[in-house]
């Protein structure tokens, strides 16, 4: 099972009152929280779990797209897909653990992300629509199982739509868990969806494509190690 959540964090050229890393007394004394204030930085799904594992896992390790610093005091959690333990809502991360905000609590104007629009599709999880920097070592992060450089591999199934995959070439050797079949192909780790503008670079996803691969890949696939195994080529080398 998994959250899908969102994090913010306030954006150093609007920190006029100076809250960056501020607890939440200290932002309820110089006037609340602004959402005007903050971007957002990550946007996918988690393990299942509460926000104390959220915390932890933005404080000692970050996910392939994340965009900011470790997560901190001042810093927003917004849980759009909740579970029996962490119901959805906006949660800012104070000294010790998490002060929920007013229901009527909204992050319309908060920044976006940076980067291109993408599909971001997980194993066991729909897609989710996120951003990625157009930059080879943000993409191979991206690709990754815990935010390391991997190796970015590209392919073309849908190439004649203006739209590439973008995924980890090594993923199978490094038995990341299959995620989707895609014709004859089995696909696994972490794969995206961005948009080819046909000159041999990568584009935004219009909103049409968002909408018909959102369809297309909205159910999860329960894929076998052993499936995914199975697909694993080795290359040939002949000795002379």
């Amino acid at each position: 099972m998994f959250m899908r959540i969102k994090i913010y964090q306030i954006d150093r050229s609007r920190d006029e009152r100076r809250l960056r890393f501020c607890d939440y007394q200290a932002a309820q004394a110089k006037g609340g929280v602004r959402a005007s204030e903050y971007k957002c930085v990550f946007h996918g799904y988690v393990a299942d779990g509460d926000l104390e594992d959220v915390y932890e896992s933005f404080n000692t390790g970050f996910h392939g797209t994340y965009q900011g610093h470790s997560l901190s005091p001042s810093d927003l959690v917004e849980v759009c897909e909740g579970n029996e333990e962490t119901a959805p809502g906006v949660y800012f991360c104070d000294r010790f653990g998490f002060a929920g905000l007013p229901e009527d609590f909204s992050t319309d104007a908060c920044a976006p992300m940076e980067g291109l629009r993408v599909l971001m599709i997980e194993p066991n999880c729909p897609p989710v629509e996120t951003r990625v920097r157009d930059r080879l070592n943000d993409w191979q992060r991206a690709v990754s199982e815990a935010g390391e450089e991997s190796l970015m591999e590209v392919t073309y199934p849908y190439a004649d739509d203006g739209v590439v995959i973008v995924g980890d070439e090594e993923a199978k050797l490094k038995n990341r868990t299959g995620n989707r079949y895609i014709g004859a192909s089995v696909y696994a780790g972490t794969i995206f969806l961005v948009g080819d503008n046909g000159d041999g670079n990568f584009c935004d996803l219009t909103d049409e494509q968002v909408e018909t691969y959102s369809n297309l890949f909205a159910e999860p696939e329960e894929i076998l190690d052993e499936e995914v195994q199975a697909t694993l080529e080795f290359p040939f080398f002949t000795m002379m």
